[in-house]
C-alpha cells in the first residue's frame, strides 16, 4: 500500500481549508499533579480533553506531558500509519484532521473513524504487534508522536494514565458501535444526518464548533467511505438535507440549520459522546 493516496484525493484534499486552530481554552481547572515542564506543551485541544477527564475523574495522569518529545507535520493524503506494518507509534492530533481505515483486496475502503484536533490515533498499537488500519491525513496535519512502548511503560507506573488510555479506548468503541448501528439499521439519509451531528458534537466537546457551523474538510468520497455509501449517494443525501432546510455544506464548511429536526430524523442521542462520570 503506497504512503500517498492517489493524485485525485491529494488534489481534492489540498483544496479544502485547513481546520482552524482552536482559540485558547480557559477552563479554570487546575489539573492537579500534571507537570508542565515538558519539551513540548500539551496540544490545546488535547489539554481540553484531559481537563474534561480530570473533571469527571477527580484526578489526572501525572506523566502525560513528559511523553511529548516530538511533533511532526504531514501533508494531505500522507499515511501516518500503514495497515499491516509493525506497530510502533501513537499520535496526538494537534492540528488538522485524519482518518483510520482498512482497505480490501478489491480496492474498496472502509473508514472506521475520523480524528479531529485533540484525538489520539493508534491506541490499538499498545496491544497489537502490527498496525490494524491505515491512518491518513485529510488536511495538513501536525501531530505529537509517542512511541507505543514508551506510552505502555509510562502507563505501567502511572495507574491514572492507564485509566485515561482505557477511557479513550472506551470512547472509540462507543463511536464504532454507533457506526455499526448506522450501517446496519439506519437509512442513508439517517446515517448521513447522524454522522454530521456526531462530528458537530465531537467538535463542540473539543471547543472547535462555533454557532452550529464548523470547518469540515471531508470530501463526499470520504463521507461515503465512512457511511458505506457511494459519493453520488452522499451528494444526493446532502442535497435532500439542504432542501429540507436542515444542513448546508459548501466550500469546506458545514452548517447545521435546524439541529432539533435533524436530531429527530437521525434518532441522534449524544449520550455515547458525553462521557458519563467515571468510576473511582
Amino acid at each position: 500500500m503506497p504512503r500517498n493516496a492517489d493524485r485525485a484525493f491529494r488534489a481534492e484534499a489540498n483544496l479544502r481549508s485547513q481546520v482552524p486552530k482552536p482559540d485558547s481554552l480557559e477552563t479554570g481547572l487546575d489539573i492537579s499533579g500534571v507537570r508542565h515542564s515538558s519539551v513540548l506543551p500539551l496540544p490545546e485541544a488535547f489539554r481540553y480533553k484531559l481537563e474534561r477527564y480530570a473533571r469527571l475523574r477527580g484526578r489526572a495522569p501525572k506523566s502525560m506531558d513528559a511523553l511529548l518529545k516530538s511533533s511532526r507535520g504531514f501533508e494531505p493524503g500522507v499515511q501516518l500509519l500503514c495497515q499491516g506494518e509493525r506497530a510502533g507509534q501513537v499520535f496526538i492530533v494537534k492540528q488538522g484532521w485524519t482518518f483510520t481505515s482498512c482497505s480490501q483486496p478489491n480496492g474498496t475502503r472502509q473508514i472506521h473513524n475520523v480524528q479531529i484536533p485533540g484525538d489520539v490515533a493508534g491506541l490499538q498499537n499498545l496491544l497489537m504487534p502490527f498496525t490494524l488500519c491505515d491512518l491518513t491525513a485529510i488536511t495538513r496535519v501536525e501531530a505529537c508522536e509517542i512511541g507505543a512502548d514508551c506510552l505502555a511503560e509510562a502507563a505501567a507506573t502511572d495507574p491514572e494514565l492507564a485509566h485515561f488510555l482505557l477511557w479513550l479506548l472506551a470512547c472509540e468503541i462507543a463511536v464504532a458501535g454507533e457506526r455499526l448501528i448506522g450501517v446496519g439499521r439506519r437509512t442513508a439519509i439517517e446515517r448521513t444526518a447522524h454522522f454530521i451531528l456526531e462530528l458537530a458534537a465531537r467538535l463542540k466537546l473539543a471547543g472547535l464548533e462555533t454557532e452550529n457551523a464548523f470547518a469540515c474538510p471531508m470530501t463526499q468520497h470520504l463521507f461515503g467511505d465512512s457511511l458505506g455509501l457511494t459519493s453520488v449517494h452522499v451528494n444526493r443525501m446532502m442535497r435532500e438535507l439542504r432542501t429540507a432546510g436542515l444542513v448546508h455544506h459548501q466550500c469546506g464548511w458545514l452548517r447545521v440549520l435546524d439541529r432539533e429536526r435533524l436530531a429527530r430524523m437521525a434518532m441522534f442521542d449524544s449520550a455515547y459522546l458525553d462521557y458519563p462520570a467515571l468510576a473511582g
